[in-house]
């Protein structure tokens, strides 16, 4: 007998739900672009960086190495919210601003001076809730802090977790984040990519998600 297969998980499916909706997207705009503007090169680009963000967080997940792939959940989420940022207002001088970081006085420098917590709040992240929670723990695995280490390995103690994080807690962030890439997509290519509610509405985030995603968080069986 074969292998057991693996049970896709609600957020898994949501996730491959959002790619066929930016693929449908780009359908429709009929998989050409004519004179293309920057702004236009840039929303193709930054799509394509989005989905091989995801592609990476899933081959890490799919290997059980989910606590490795929270520093690209976290880039994921940073790049999708410059996506919205740049898109819902001042887009050129927004870009401008991106841009300028390829220059030799800007390269590896903060290319904009509102952070990203303010960048959240202006695109629809209407408290500091998600971004306390999420952004601050992906921080915190991305360079290695003392909460990040597995400290049951270290010292044989109850009270310390010997718990990882699941790939279904994981694929619930991603799935949130393509949709804001697809509402980035579609505020820059306005008609395109208007189903982004509905990835939206199977992912109710409020200032309970800290708890939503503990939910998810469980030993791998």
């Amino acid at each position: 007998m074969g292998a057991k297969k693996k049970k896709v998980t609600k957020h898994e499916k949501l996730i491959h739900t959002a790619r066929n909706l930016i693929d449908e997207g780009f359908d429709n705009l009929g998989r050409s672009i004519n004179n293309p503007s920057l702004l236009d090169r840039y929303f193709v680009a930054a799509t394509y960086k989005a989905i091989r963000f995801c592609d990476a967080i899933s081959v890490l997940c799919k290997q059980g190495m989910t606590d490795e792939a929270l520093p690209t959940l976290r880039s994921l989420m940073e790049h999708s919210i410059n996506m919205r940022w740049i898109a819902n207002k001042d887009s050129a001088k927004r870009l401008k601003s991106y841009m300028d970081d390829l220059g030799k006085k800007g390269f590896g420098t903060q290319w904009t001076t509102t952070t990203l917590d303010k960048r959240m709040e202006e695109v629809g992240f209407d408290d500091r809730d998600y971004f306390n929670y999420c952004v601050k723990l992906m921080y915190s695995y991305a360079h290695v802090n003392a909460s990040s280490l597995k400290w049951s390995e270290v010292f044989d103690h109850p009270q310390l977790s010997k718990e990882n994080w699941s790939p279904d807690a994981l694929y619930q962030v991603v799935a949130q984040m393509l949709g804001h890439v697809l509402k980035a997509l579609d505020t820059h290519f306005e008609g395109h990519f208007n189903n982004y509610n509905s990835i939206w509405n199977s992912i109710k985030v409020d200032k309970n998600i800290g708890k939503k995603i503990e939910k998810l968080r469980k030993s791998f069986k």
